[in-house]
């Protein structure tokens, strides 16, 4: 039955994602971000719910409420994204290969609400949106970033870019780790079809407390990548057991 579902519900969700995109480019246009945001949190509802998944959320009041900074993440599935979305209320805007601003509708409706272009074979363009990016911490902003640069092909943490690390350095916001744990199960990065294999599933996203980068200097920004890394990888081991699809 969770195989039928899943083709049944795939259309859906291109239909649904297509509804979304259109509304949340029109809100981005019209710059009520605030909006956008409570837009987007509803279609990741909507597209996680119609699969037979749920987010339980762990430490959400360690989101800072003003001032922005950066929410790094381990990156296992493409749903990691849409859980995210769903864990917190705060304006949280990602940083998205861009391939992805190409897709129509889905790309425009991304770079109304100023989504980051992330160039992953170009480190110094990378660099430059960074820098371009850090005036909007002053609205409250949190960029969302995978550390990791891509999808791990194991539900374990990868190795850690120092990008996110160099950019809340410059910018002097504070990281805050968000771990995620079940994605990988619902969405395997082999599949196209969501949540096989079992009726419901949980995603578990528990967002760790800030981390100063003023701890920190350009001279100890491996010891910041490790410390985050470290943090991270404790907290997953700790969350429940997932099963594999």
């Amino acid at each position: 039955m969770s195989v039928f579902r899943a083709w049944i519900m795939l259309p859906f969700n291109v239909l649904s994602t297509l509804f979304f995109s259109i509304l949340v480019f029109t809100l981005g246009f019209m710059n009520q971000q605030r909006a956008a945001t409570a837009a987007i949190r509803l279609w990741a509802w909507v597209s996680l719910t119609s699969f037979g998944v749920r987010v339980v959320v762990e430490g959400e009041t360690n989101v800072p409420r003003q001032g922005g900074g950066i929410i790094v993440f381990n990156h296992q599935s493409h749903l990691d994204i849409t859980a995210l979305m769903l864990a917190t209320s705060e304006q949280i805007r990602f940083g998205a290969k861009i391939e992805l601003f190409s897709i129509p509708f889905f790309g425009a409706a991304m770079n109304s609400i100023g989504t980051l272009k992330i160039a992953r074979d170009n480190r110094n363009e990378v660099l430059r949106i960074y820098r371009e990016a850090a005036s909007r911490f002053e609205q409250g902003i949190l960029f969302v970033l995978a550390p990791e640069g891509t999808r791990q092909k194991e539900p374990r943490l990868g190795r850690f870019k120092k990008g996110p690390f160099v950019f809340a350095l410059n910018a002097d916001v504070p990281i805050i780790p968000a771990v995620i744990k079940g994605a990988f199960e619902v969405l395997p990065p082999s599949s196209v079809l969501i949540n096989v294999g079992k009726w419901r599933r949980t995603i578990y996203v528990k967002f760790l407390e800030p981390i100063d980068p003023g701890e920190y200097s350009p001279e100890t920004l491996d010891r910041f990548v490790e410390d985050t890394k470290s943090r991270m990888n404790a907290t997953f081991e700790s969350l429940p057991v997932t099963e594999r699809p």
